[in-house]
């Protein structure tokens, strides 16, 4: 008899969606083939991803340089499509979850969105409170009785610090803002309140609750004759509405509904997985941890172990069409899941919460399916856009695995160092090497917040031969390292630059040592030399390969850039990730991270200039 893990839905938390607000342009700024590129897709990719250090401080420089690495990504992905990579199992795959994301999103700007309408009272109450911090004291219970009996003892004169203490709570005042609430009628009641005065009991979230107002301060970082103190208020009270209204959608969709999933697929699907990840880590059952996250390379390897049967097995029974564990593993490389144990138990438990949730967001996005969002201009235009990264990137990377280098090759970079008498130039840089995109996200975000970058290395650097170093290369002729070296000897020291696309993943790099040096008295041949010199040799191939092929690739679809308009662009400062948050719940990177390929441009105008 089959067991199943039973799931009764309803809908606990925020929701919210967050669009990025992009200018509305659509004069086309490059024509790639039957693509282009306009002024709205280059400023949303320019100014919401991050970009460290292209090759000049010049901002025109850096977006002539955006601009082809952008059309460098174009040319890959129409290459792509003619060998009909958008058939792969993994792509159509990533799309669909995709557009289910987009598809969710658009429900949630239909059905909650849309009718949310703020009237003049709500602001001016929000106006007359988004300067104040309130200091409560808060006594809460489920038990109505309990709390009234309290309100009656102080009205007739207990110390409600008293009750306090006699009840174990901690005397320190609860700080509150405009919006700390979720309920309105909660913060209405300790928003009236005067100083040291009791509230009568409030119900919410199915708890009472006594307040006192102990102090009441003013926020001096909100000037109300600023538009900023304004749309916080806005901001506030939109929230408010978006939680009271989804809150209500999603009562009407997923209330009362009980769902399936089979328990035998659950357990081996879990147990692989863990399996996985512990050989990451290098971690046993019994290993304390905190924070793992589950990488898309850990999904992926477990996708590639399954055979087709389990893959597409029924694992959820959801009305007309069951969801399989492919299904379910594809939605799951978009989700951010952290566990904080290697016990299986408490593992499956993590997991079983990411399953309830995938069951939420395929019945909503079946709802949308239902009313054609998947057909708007807006999902249609976000799906090309991740369609041409995707595409572009499993084509590169099929090049990046064919590059092979042999031991003479090796042998030749040795012996032309021990015959030269030639001066070089050397530069050392501590590098980071990722496999994994959110990791880069995260290195950004530790650079942006001042982290040390050796220290980033130690967590996050994945090449083998600088594990013990922390990413330091130590002092290498800038000549070779492919794209690297190139860039590296044009840094200055301190200076950080990436990511760049490498044959094993993504390198962002910091320069931290420049040097003149005879090229015999550099050669030093051991083990790790010759590691080295393996992993110059690739990137410098990959480099050449790369650039080559773009070039190609230019020729045959033909390109057509509008310099002029590209001048007049503004451009935001903006250097970290953004989020896109998706309505009901979820968020994915804003846009596609543009890794910077340009050097192809200069190339391929030399060919053209020559008769």
């Amino acid at each position: 008899m089959k067991s199943y893990l039973v799931f009764n839905i309803f809908f606990i938390g925020l929701i919210f969606s967050v669009t990025v607000i992009a200018q509305s342009n659509n004069e086309i700024l490059a024509k790639i083939g039957s693509d282009n590129i306009t002024v709205e897709e280059f400023q949303n990719r320019f100014d919401f991803m991050p970009h460290l250090n292209y090759s000049s401080s010049n901002i025109d420089s850096v977006k002539k340089e955006f601009l082809y690495s952008l059309i460098a990504e174009k040319l890959w992905a129409l290459e792509a499509d003619e060998l009909q990579i958008d058939t792969f199992s993994t792509v159509r795959y990533s799309l669909k979850t995709l557009e289910k994301l987009f598809v969710k999103d658009e429900f949630y700007k239909k059905e909650v969105e849309s009718k949310i309408k703020l009237s003049g009272n709500e602001i001016s109450t929000g106006l007359s409170r988004v300067t104040r911090i309130l200091n409560l004291m808060i006594i809460t219970s489920p038990d109505s009785d309990q709390v009234w009996q309290l309100y009656d003892a102080f009205q007739k004169g207990a110390s409600f610090d008293s009750v306090l203490l006699q009840k174990q709570i901690p005397l320190q005042p609860h700080q509150v803002k405009l919006g700390s609430f979720e309920d309105e009628m909660v913060e209405d009641v300790v928003f009236k309140l005067n100083l040291n005065e009791i509230s009568i009991p409030v119900k919410a979230n199915n708890n009472w609750f006594i307040f006192k107002l102990v102090d009441d301060q003013q926020d001096p970082s909100i000037d109300l004759s600023k538009d900023y103190a304004r749309n916080i208020v806005i901001k506030k009270i939109t929230d408010r509405k978006s939680q009271k209204l989804g809150r209500a959608v999603l009562d009407k969709l997923l209330g009362g509904k009980s769902i399936t999933a089979d328990r035998q697929i659950f357990d081996k699907m879990s147990d692989r997985l863990l399996k996985i990840v512990m050989e990451r880590t290098t971690k046993v059952q019994d290993d304390s941890v905190t924070d793992i996250q589950l990488l898309e390379s850990d999904i992926l390897k477990l996708l590639a172990s399954l055979n087709k049967t389990e893959l597409n097995s029924s694992f959820i029974k959801l009305d007309y069409e069951p969801l399989t564990i492919k299904d379910f593993l594809y939605y799951a490389i978009y989700q951010k899941i952290y566990f904080d144990s290697f016990s299986s138990i408490r593992f499956k438990q993590t997991l079983n919460k990411v399953v309830k949730k995938f069951i939420e967001d395929e019945i909503i996005s079946r709802e949308g399916y239902k009313l054609g969002l998947q057909n708007i201009p807006s999902v249609q235009n976000d799906l090309r856009i991740w369609r041409n990264y995707y595409l572009s990137e499993i084509l590169m990377n099929s090049y990046a695995d064919s590059i092979k280098i042999s031991d003479s090759e090796t042998l030749k970079i040795t012996d032309a160092g021990e015959s030269s008498t030639d001066t070089i130039s050397q530069v050392n840089i501590i590098e980071i090497l990722t496999d994994n995109i959110e990791d880069i996200e995260k290195i950004i975000n530790g650079i942006n917040d001042g982290k040390d970058f050796k220290e980033l290395a130690s967590i996050f650097n994945k090449r083998e031969f600088t594990n013990q170093s922390k990413g330091e290369w130590g002092y290498f002729d800038s000549s070779t390292g492919g794209e690297i070296g190139k860039i590296a000897r044009n840094l200055e020291i301190g200076q950080i630059y990436g990511p760049i696309k490498v044959p094993e993943g993504y390198s962002i790099f910091k320069l931290i040592g420049k040097r003149k040096i005879n090229l015999k008295q550099s050669v030093t041949i051991d083990k790790d030399s010759l590691k080295f010199i393996r992993v110059k040799l690739a990137l410098s191939k990959m480099e050449n390969l790369i650039n080559k092929k773009t070039v190609a690739l230019a020729e045959k679809f033909k390109i057509k850039l509008n310099q002029e308009l590209l001048k007049n662009i503004g451009t935001s400062e903006i250097n970290t990730f953004t989020y896109r948050f998706i309505g009901f719940g979820g968020k994915i990177a804003a846009f596609p991270i543009t890794i910077p390929i340009y050097e192809w441009y200069e190339q391929y105008k030399q060919k053209k200039e020559i008769p």
